[in-house]
C-alpha cells in the first residue's frame, strides 16, 4: 500500500474508534419510546409538497421534481467564502489573504462567472489538451503543509478538496463542496499546494 492510501486507513480506524468511544454517552441521551411519536405516515412518493396555491398555480410537467441520485451536476453553483483560510503565510513566504486587487480583478469575475452554471456544465469545462480544468482531488494530493492547515482548520471530516482552475494561469482557488455550494478556503496564485511544479 502506498503512503496515501496508510495514511487515508489509518484516519479512517481512528475515527471509527472516536466513534465507538463516543457511542456509549451518545446511547445514554436516546430517549426511548415503545411507540414513535408519528400521527400519520408520510407519504411515499417522490414529489415535493408545495403549498396549494402553488400546486393550482404550476402544470403537473412544470412542478419541482426531487432527484432521485441526489446529484449535484444539474443544479447551479454557489459559493461563498464564510471558510476562506486568510491568516498568516504559507511557509514559502506568500500570504494566505488575497489583495484587494487579487479579489476585485483575479477571484470575483470567474467565480461570478461560474456561479451563472450548473456543476454538470463546470464538470465539461476542459483544457487543450484534453484535462478537466475543475475537479475534486483527495487531500493526500496536497502538500504535507496544505493537509496540516486543513486538519487545523477542522474541516478533516471531508476527505476531499475541489479546484477551480483560472484560465491558462497557474492560479487556482481550492475548498469544498457541501451539496451544490463551493466553500473558497485557499487562494493559491502559483499551484503551490499540489505538487507537481516546483514554485
Amino acid at each position: 500500500m502506498g503512503r496515501k492510501s496508510e495514511t487515508r486507513e489509518r484516519k479512517k480506524v481512528e475515527a471509527q474508534a472516536r466513534f465507538e468511544a463516543s457511542k456509549p454517552g451518545l446511547l445514554a441521551r436516546v430517549v426511548k419510546l415503545d411507540t414513535p411519536r408519528l400521527s400519520q405516515a408520510p407519504a411515499n412518493d417522490q414529489s415535493p409538497r408545495l403549498a396549494p396555491q402553488l400546486a393550482r398555480a404550476l402544470p403537473a410537467d412544470r412542478r419541482p421534481r426531487s432527484r432521485e441520485d441526489g446529484s449535484r451536476f444539474d443544479m447551479r453553483m454557489t459559493w461563498c467564502t464564510t471558510r476562506a483560510d486568510l491568516k498568516d503565510h504559507w511557509s514559502w513566504g506568500e500570504p494566505r489573504a488575497w489583495t484587494e486587487a487579487e479579489w476585485s480583478d483575479t477571484i470575483l469575475p470567474p467565480m461570478r462567472d461560474f456561479a451563472a452554471l450548473t456543476w454538470g456544465e463546470i464538470d465539461r469545462q476542459s483544457s487543450g489538451t484534453g484535462h478537466k480544468m475543475h475537479h475534486a482531488h483527495e487531500i493526500g494530493d496536497l502538500i504535507e503543509e496544505a493537509q496540516d492547515r486543513w486538519r487545523h482548520l477542522e474541516l478533516d471530516q471531508f476527505d476531499s478538496v475541489f479546484r477551480f482552475r483560472f484560465g491558462g494561469q497557474k492560479r487556482r482557488a481550492w475548498g469544498y463542496i457541501v451539496q451544490a455550494h463551493f466553500h473558497l478556503v485557499w487562494w493559491d496564485r502559483d499551484h503551490s499546494l499540489y505538487p507537481t511544479e516546483p514554485h
